[in-house]
């Protein structure tokens, strides 16, 4: 018993020395707030994460939204999923001690296979009810510009040495300053030299109390305009200020076997010709738009002024777009669909598009070069006809490409052969031939 006791009080006391001394653990004493843009050309989706919890998944040209944090030491992880692959792969990671009261920015860039991390830090902005004043955040984040100066004005005010706003090289980014809600334009010239203008942005109307961080990113496959420049507020929203030097472009497919050789006009009297002789199956070069809003009128090739089918394209500028004429006679219509050609380094990109009539919904099969698709699972299934749909799952390798009805297995059309790797973009149409039983693969350049 006696020996109990003194158990029981050695433990009491080591229990009370315990409390008495101040725990070694960091204390919070404020918030912190974090995102992260994507400026990586070649990326899937990346996704950020603090230590390894999940924040969001950023596209390229894009920013996640604002998490705030206790001020302490945090490490932000980027993580991405190679095709074919069960795990994800980390490409970069950032150790930030966080300070109250501030706010960080993290800029990824360069490849998956050498990722590079730049941090930019300002104090967190709060605003008053009565606020008139928005906030701006310029950096840098083209690799295609050098050292440039930044103007940022309303329209049709000229560029002059000592007006500029921001003067920044890649991976840079200016202290905040705040400007007047109302309509803005951006201006870039090589720096130092106001009358070197690289860039001119349409104007964009920005409100009152809002966070939005202005920076150029390298234009991809689907932009006509080499750099883009990009409005982004910090709940992760953005804008382009798209260049007024590089209008939207649109192709046209032909893809109804009833419409017959086509001319598209794109005035209501039809003297304004876009294209002659539009044959089935046939995919145009790129048309410049200059409207926002464009109403193109089918009629049979060669003079006739009967329209067979009409649409509308809305268009934004520096975008690149394709404009689609399908169905059958009775019932022809058109499509239209911003193009998805970005290269991902990652995987293999499927951009298809199921254009037959004679078949309401369509799997597609990729299995392994000279294999069947008994037992094999679709790689696409359901396909609804007008349904455009573009994937990032496909591994490298040599396959052959099949079509089926849905819930059949009955081969419709191919095989095609396709060899592929990573980086690879393939556009595939599906279309009805003369045989209202037989369907065509057609993959285009």
């Amino acid at each position: 018993m006696t020996r109990l006791f003194t158990l029981l009080a050695c433990a009491g006391s080591l229990l009370l020395g315990a409390c008495g001394n101040e725990s070694s653990l960091p204390v919070a004493t404020g918030k912190a707030s974090v995102r992260a843009i994507n400026a990586i050309e070649a990326s899937p989706d990346i996704v950020f994460l603090i230590e390894e919890r999940s924040l969001d998944q950023i596209s390229y040209k894009s920013m996640s939204s604002l998490h705030l944090y206790d001020d302490l030491d945090y490490t932000f992880n980027f993580d991405i999923r190679y095709a074919g692959d069960s795990e994800n792969t980390r490409i970069a990671s950032q150790a930030i001690s966080f300070v109250a009261d501030q706010d960080y920015t993290l800029l990824i860039s360069g490849t998956l296979t050498n990722a590079s991390i730049a941090v930019w830090e300002a104090a967190l902005r709060t605003f008053d009810s009565d606020a008139t004043v928005f906030q701006a955040n310029f950096a840098h984040a083209s690799s295609l510009l050098g050292t440039v100066d930044y103007y940022f004005a309303a329209p049709g005010i000229d560029p002059v040495m000592g007006a500029a706003v921001a003067t920044l090289s890649f991976g840079e980014a200016a202290p905040p300053a705040d400007f007047e809600a109302g309509d803005y334009v951006m201006i870039i010239t090589t720096a130092g030299d106001a009358g070197d203008v690289l860039y001119t942005s349409i104007q964009t109307n920005f409100g009152t109390a809002s966070v939005i961080t202005i920076l150029p990113f390298d234009g991809d496959a689907d932009d006509n305009a080499p750099v883009v420049v990009r409005a982004i507020a910090a709940v992760g929203t953005a804008v382009t200020m798209a260049s007024t030097d590089h209008a939207a472009t649109v192709q046209f497919l032909h893809a109804s076997i009833d419409l017959g050789i086509a001319d598209i006009y794109d005035d209501e009297m039809l003297t304004s010709q876009v294209i002659a002789n539009h044959a089935f199956k046939e995919l145009s070069a790129d048309v410049e738009i200059s409207a926002i809003e464009n109403m193109y009128r089918y009629t049979p090739a060669g003079g006739t002024s009967m329209v067979t089918v009409e649409g509308t394209l809305n268009a934004f500028p520096g975008n690149r777009y394709r404009f689609i004429a399908l169905g059958q006679s009775g019932g022809f219509a058109t499509d239209a669909m911003v193009l998805d050609h970005r290269p991902i380094d990652s995987t293999v990109k499927i951009l298809l598009y199921q254009a037959s009539y004679n078949y309401d919904f369509l799997n597609l099969y990729a299995v392994d070069a000279d294999t069947t698709i008994e037992d094999k699972i679709p790689f696409f299934i359901g396909l609804a006809t007008g349904a455009e749909v573009s994937t990032a799952r496909l591994v490298p390798g040599i396959y052959d490409i099949y079509v089926t009805e849905f819930g059949e297995t009955e081969v419709l059309a191919g095989p095609v052969r396709i060899d592929v790797a990573f980086g690879d973009v393939l556009d595939m149409v599906i279309f009805d031939t003369v045989d209202p039983v037989q369907l065509e693969i057609v993959l285009f350049p």
